[in-house]
């Protein structure tokens, strides 16, 4: 809905119809465009009669938000009536839907673009101005680092986000983002990655303790309680979810089995490399960086939107804030900015495929190495 709000409120654009197969759901999109005002869309349950009755040639484009593991069906049936097409990240949740879409999208006339929003942030658009053109030289090494609040950690474990079957794992589904921005960071090098090595797990609310359910819990000071009505998607006091979540589940004894906390080292064909670290329950949360160059360093916090770069051949040092950083750092309104300049003048994006592609692969690779105990090789 956020996309929407910022088509119709922001930019001046009209959203003509929403698609959700979900029809107890339509109460609650119906409900969320009438708080912003917007009484234009069609809210259609298919498909198939939204093609039928908006073909490409007569609107801009399509947004793909669906859950990922849809993303390469829905994928493939846009693309094959010919739309513009937003594809919001990761890109898909196993190796084999990945190559499908980077394989259609190879030839395809049309705009594609990733919602690699961070890149679109004014923060990070700052720290890659800084690196271009290499004047201070080679990235040596990058550290990244996200944290979540309890609040929104619980609710990756309880949403449909909490299985890999649906994210391909919290590290493609959370932090493709942020493995997007290292590779994006050392362009500039002429720098691939090579090898992906991890270490991660579910550290948080591991043991049973004998309950099921928030709504009938007996341990009154449970850090994790939580209520279905915390979630976005209710009208009223009526949770509108399906199958996939669940929402009142116990986090110590439920079916979540993604990693509440991970690091991913990668190593680039340079010599370089890039650790990010991440942890789904802290105090402290946001984005932070720290890059270490030949003859200085960047640093900075996405949510201070405050950076600063050092030159240690001249001391001198430069600060760049910028107010109202929120967690993409008003990335949002920018990529979709793009997306729609793009299906105008026919440009490329500045996030593509090809970058979605990597990011998901490296994320993949990171959950694999701790399955196998095992430095992963990147396909070249």
């Amino acid at each position: 809905m956020l996309f929407t709000q910022i088509l119709e409120k922001r930019l001046g654009h009209t959203v003509v119809a929403i698609v959700e197969p979900h029809l107890p759901s339509h109460a609650f999109v119906r409900h969320m465009l009438d708080e912003d005002g917007i009484v234009g869309p069609d809210i259609i349950d298919d498909a198939e009669t939204a093609f039928d009755r908006y073909p490409a040639t007569e609107i801009d484009g399509v947004f793909i938000m669906t859950p990922e593991w849809t993303h390469a069906e829905v994928f493939r049936s846009v693309t094959d009536r010919g739309y513009n097409v937003f594809l919001e990240k990761p890109i898909a949740t196993s190796v084999e839907d990945v190559e499908e879409i980077s394989a259609i999208a190879e030839s395809y006339p049309g705009v594609i673009q990733l919602g690699f929003v961070l890149r679109y942030s004014t923060f990070y658009r700052k720290v890659k101005e800084w690196l271009d053109g290499r004047p201070l030289g080679r990235i040596v090494t990058l550290q990244l680092n996200e944290r979540l609040t309890v609040e929104h950690g619980m609710k990756f474990k309880r949403s449909w986000h909490r299985k890999v079957a649906y994210t391909g794992g919290f590290m493609n589904e959370k932090c493709s983002h942020d493995l997007d921005l290292m590779c994006w960071f050392k362009e500039d090098d002429g720098a691939k990655p090579v090898r992906v090595v991890s270490m991660g797990n579910r550290g948080f609310a591991t043991e049973d303790r004998g309950q099921t359910n928030c709504s009938t819990c007996t341990i009154a000071d449970c850090l994790f309680r939580d209520s279905p009505l915390n979630y976005a998607k209710q009208v009223g006091g009526t949770v509108l979810l399906d199958s996939t979540a669940a929402v009142d589940s116990c986090l110590y004894n439920n079916d979540s089995d993604i990693n509440d906390n991970q690091t991913v080292m990668i190593q680039f064909d340079d010599g370089s490399h890039g650790v990010f670290s991440t942890v789904a329950m802290s105090g402290l949360h946001g984005r932070d960086l720290m890059i270490h160059l030949e003859y200085g360093m960047i640093w900075g916090n996405l949510e201070e939107g405050r950076l600063t770069k050092v030159d240690y051949r001249t001391g001198a040092t430069e600060v760049f804030g910028v107010e109202g950083m929120d967690m993409h750092g008003g990335g949002d309104e920018q990529v979709v900015h793009e997306f729609v300049e793009c299906t105008v003048s026919g440009s490329r994006p500045l996030a593509r495929v090809e970058d979605g592609a990597r990011a998901s692969l490296l994320a993949l690779l990171a959950d694999a190495s701790i399955a196998q105990l095992a430095i992963m090789d990147v396909a070249r």
